[in-house]
């Protein structure tokens, strides 16, 4: 084996993994022969063929053949994959090998009974072979599935089983030198907290799981290793991650500043990749066949997952160097991109990308395989109208609606200006009470919500809405109430459906002072009332939404409910016990 990857006198790419032996499949090592529906089925197949690049299905192709017994056929590609062992010296990840790197097949059923499949592949010579067939038995199990936007209400999540999926969480995108020590415990201390959600990034090269860290031709299988173990983590914890494929800085020029990385990513010629200027990502077809082969890879190894929730192209796709953002090649990229996926993903988990400019690319975002809209906003000013009003702008693309990314500043502020997590309590109070998909996803994980503690604010949120369905609900955002309020700057957010009216109460007026205390909650003094649209009997709870707790319970014979005095922001859920209502 060579040991660095060269560009030979005719042009094609040798990895240092390329083999020069005539094919052949020399083992094929099966997991187990019966397993439950949604879970890993693994093969790992040991062979030799003549190819330069193990990346390149042009060079060595290698597949599985599943058909199940109703005779759907499912064809799932593998990937080259190089096992290791961690250990943790000094506050830094090291990865050791185990073993020579081979091909693997992961595959996951979706429906139960019996599994007939065979292993096909094929090299840059033309030459094929095929495994003997083997039938593998699948049960039911406890797993949902895989998550999709709900037939029911179209700004919802739900998983295959039909029970929603309503993402809690923030972004966790790359690690300290630590690797995934740091994610050992930054994810339980979010699953303990009712967090279900995190969002990772596969680029630029210098984040903790990118592939093409050396190359866009072959993909380093440390970092995929590493994202191996993180999604295998989250599985156990009961969270999702959205995979961000791509950020506006491989993109961008040092010139133009905002953290660039174009003169030092691998995309670009002068460090092997197939580009002479960021503009040419769009339409280079040598750039598109290596992007289409990273997707390949991509669904390959962390397809099978049910805990993938999302794929994401871009992030801040827009704010690459304003020279190569051509509306009309990056809308026909998306375009193209989302349709090969697709028809790649024998799971069509969801796809996605995102903007810097948080009202978003209607261009993009109305592209039919584009399956939810985001917005990301960093505002220190009257951000939670600002989110309102964002997320009644998105609702014309009839898509769930997810606030990606969220803060005060993106220069990173937070921390400082807001120790206690003010800022993230009242996005994620704003976003789920008013008809966004889940939460607004703060981006400060590793300098403000872990090193302060914030959790909790996450755990309160989560005890309030656990109860209720969110897909059966139809909910709309309520408009119909009266205010009775003493001296007091009081605004609502709060949804109305079938069952249950779910409200957020905040003072305008405190609600972006920082500097303060967790306040404590007085039931017993009332500062007015509020008057709905509503049939009664009715059954009123009041929620402290820094503790977690119930405050408050009242059954009503009348439509006025009384507000108990409060300093931020109170929370109250009211279920209609009428006929009619």
């Amino acid at each position: 084996m060579k040991e660095s990857s060269v560009r030979n006198s005719i042009g094609s790419y040798e990895s240092r993994y390329k083999d020069n032996r005539p094919l052949n499949i020399l083992g094929i090592d099966i997991s187990k022969m019966e397993l439950g529906r949604y879970n890993l089925f693994e093969v790992s197949i040991f062979l030799q063929g003549s190819y330069l690049n193990p990346f390149d299905p042009q060079e060595i192709d290698v597949e599985g053949i599943f058909e199940d017994q109703y005779g759907n056929q499912y064809r799932v590609p593998g990937f080259f994959y190089q096992e290791y062992k961690r250990e943790l010296k000094n506050d830094y990840e090291y990865l050791v090998p185990v073993g020579d790197p081979y091909f693997k097949i992961r595959f996951s059923p979706i429906n139960i009974g019996s599994y007939k499949f065979f292993i096909k592949v094929k090299d840059k010579t033309g030459r094929e072979v095929s495994s003997d067939k083997y039938t593998i038995y699948v049960k039911e199990s406890e797993k949902p599935g895989y998550i999709r936007v709900s037939e029911k209400n179209w700004r919802y999540f739900k998983f295959d089983n039909g029970r929603q999926f309503l993402p809690i969480g923030a972004n966790i995108c790359w690690a300290t030198s630590k690797g995934t020590y740091d994610y050992d415990v930054w994810l339980p201390k979010c699953a303990e907290n009712g967090g279900n959600y995190f969002r990772v990034w596969l680029g630029p090269s210098w984040a903790t799981f990118a592939l093409e860290r050396e190359s866009v031709k072959e993909y380093d299988l440390k970092n995929a290793w590493k994202l191996d173990y993180v999604l295998n983590l989250a599985e156990k914890l009961n969270m999702y991650i959205m995979f961000c494929f791509d950020s506006y800085n491989e993109l961008r020029y040092q010139k133009e500043g905002a953290y660039p990385y174009w003169e030092h990513t691998p995309h670009y010629e002068k460090n092997g990749g197939p580009l002479k200027e960021p503009k040419d990502f769009w339409t280079n077809n040598e750039m598109i066949k290596y992007y289409k082969n990273k997707l390949r890879y991509i669904v390959a190894r962390y397809g099978y997952s049910t805990n993938v929730f999302a794929w994401e192209f871009w992030n801040e796709v827009d704010i690459i160097s304003p020279t190569a953002f051509v509306i009309g090649e990056v809308k026909k990229w998306h375009e193209d991109m989302a349709k090969y996926l697709n028809s790649i993903d024998p799971w069509k988990h969801l796809i996605t990308t995102s903007f810097a400019f948080s009202p978003g690319k209607p261009e993009i975002d109305s592209i039919s395989g584009l399956n939810f809209v985001q917005t990301h906003i960093y505002k220190s000013n009257r951000y939670i109208d600002a989110l309102l009003s964002l997320i009644a702008y998105k609702e014309k693309y009839r898509k769930p609606h997810l606030v990606g990314e969220f803060g005060l500043d993106a220069g990173g502020n937070d921390l400082w200006v807001d120790p206690n997590g003010y800022v993230i309590h009242n996005a994620i109070w704003t976003t789920i009470l008013s008809g966004a998909s889940g939460t607004a996803m703060s981006w400060w994980w590793d300098n403000h919500i872990h090193p302060n503690n914030l959790y909790f604010h996450y755990r309160a949120l989560a005890d309030f809405v656990k109860d209720i369905n969110f897909l059966e609900e139809k909910f709309e955002r309520l408009t119909n109430y009266k205010f009775n309020v003493y001296n007091r700057e009081i605004k609502v957010i709060g949804l109305q459906g079938k069952k249950y009216i779910l409200l957020w109460l905040y003072n305008a007026k405190e609600a972006y002072q920082y500097k303060k205390d967790i306040p404590n909650m007085d039931s017993s003094k009332f500062l007015g009332s509020i008057e709905l649209l509503i049939k009664p009997p009715i059954k009123v709870i009041y929620y402290d939404t820094y503790r977690g707790e119930k405050i408050k319970e009242l059954d009503l014979d009348k439509n006025v409910i009384p507000i108990i005095e409060f300093e931020r922001d109170l929370a109250i859920k009211i279920e209609l016990l009428g006929e009619g209502e």
